[in-house]
């Protein structure tokens, strides 16, 4: 089981976080939240994070992990 969170451009210049879980080849407890970069993420979704034991992101990137250009 692993943990995943990427993030990607989203329409009108947003920025989209996506975590979720990876259970035998399949992705389970998916989350998805979209905001305007440089907004605070809110509590709830950052609380998914730790629990998931992945790095806290606070505020929305001003653009997406260059994976995705």
């Amino acid at each position: 089981m692993a943990n995943y969170v990427e993030q990607y451009r989203a329409k009108q210049g947003g920025v989209t976080l996506h975590t979720w879980t990876e259970v035998q080849g399949g992705k389970k407890e998916n989350f998805y939240i979209t905001g305007a970069p440089g907004t605070p993420v809110p509590s709830w979704f950052r609380a998914v994070l730790r629990q998931k034991q992945l790095a806290d992101i606070g505020a929305f990137p001003s653009s997406p992990s260059g994976l995705y250009d």
